[in-house]
C-alpha cells in the first residue's frame, strides 16, 4: 500500500473517531421545563378631594367678609389608590386683591404629613383670618385659593414594614 492511501487511511479512521465521540456527546438525555404566569402589577398612588365643594363654600362669613372674621372649615381627602400614602396639604395658590397688601387674608393648613391607608380618608382642618387691621383698601376685594394636595406611597418611605407607623429615623423624603 502506498502512503497516499496509508494517509487517507488514516484521516478516514480519525474521522470516524471524531465522529463517534461527538456523537456520544448528544447522545445524552435532556429536558427542558418553564415556570409560566409569573405577572407582576404595581401599585397605585390616587387621591381625590371628596369635601363636596370647596372648603369654605358653605361659610357665611366667606362670602361677606369683614375685618376680625376667622373660621376653621375641613377637607375630606380619599386615598383611592391601592397603596397606604403619606397625604399632606403642600401649599396653597392664591389669587385676588385680598392676599396682597398690607393685610392680607391668611390662610392655615397644618404642614406635616398623614398616612391615609388604601381606600381611607382623612379630614385636614383650614383657617382663614381677615386681619382686624384691614382698611378701607380692602372694601369689595375678592380673592380665591386653591389647596394643593400631594401623596406619596408610604411603604418604602417611611414605612418600611407598612404597618402605618412612620419607622424610627425614617421620613417620606420622596416628595
Amino acid at each position: 500500500m502506498g502512503i497516499k492511501k496509508r494517509l487517507a487511511g488514516a484521516a478516514m479512521a480519525a474521522g470516524i473517531g471524531v465522529a463517534a465521540i461527538s456523537g456520544g456527546t448528544f447522545a445524552l438525555f435532556t429536558a427542558n421545563a418553564s415556570n409560566t404566569g409569573n405577572t407582576f402589577t404595581a401599585g397605585t398612588v390616587e387621591i381625590s378631594d371628596v369635601t363636596g365643594g370647596a372648603a369654605f363654600s358653605s361659610t357665611s362669613f366667606f362670602s361677606d367678609l369683614a375685618p376680625g372674621d376667622n373660621e376653621t372649615a375641613t377637607l375630606t381627602i380619599e386615598n383611592t389608590g391601592s397603596l397606604n400614602a403619606w397625604v399632606k396639604i403642600d401649599s396653597t395658590t392664591e389669587t385676588g386683591d385680598l392676599f396682597g397688601g398690607a393685610y392680607p387674608l391668611d390662610i392655615t393648613f397644618p404642614s406635616e404629613e398623614v398616612l391615609i391607608p388604601a381606600g381611607g380618608s382623612y379630614t385636614f382642618n383650614v383657617s382663614y383670618n381677615f386681619p382686624i387691621d384691614a382698611g378701607n383698601e380692602y372694601q369689595g376685594d375678592t380673592g380665591e385659593v386653591t389647596f394643593n394636595i400631594k401623596a406619596v406611597q408610604s411603604r418604602n418611605n417611611g414605612d418600611a414594614d407598612n404597618d402605618g407607623v412612620k419607622d424610627a429615623g425614617e421620613a417620606a423624603t420622596a416628595w
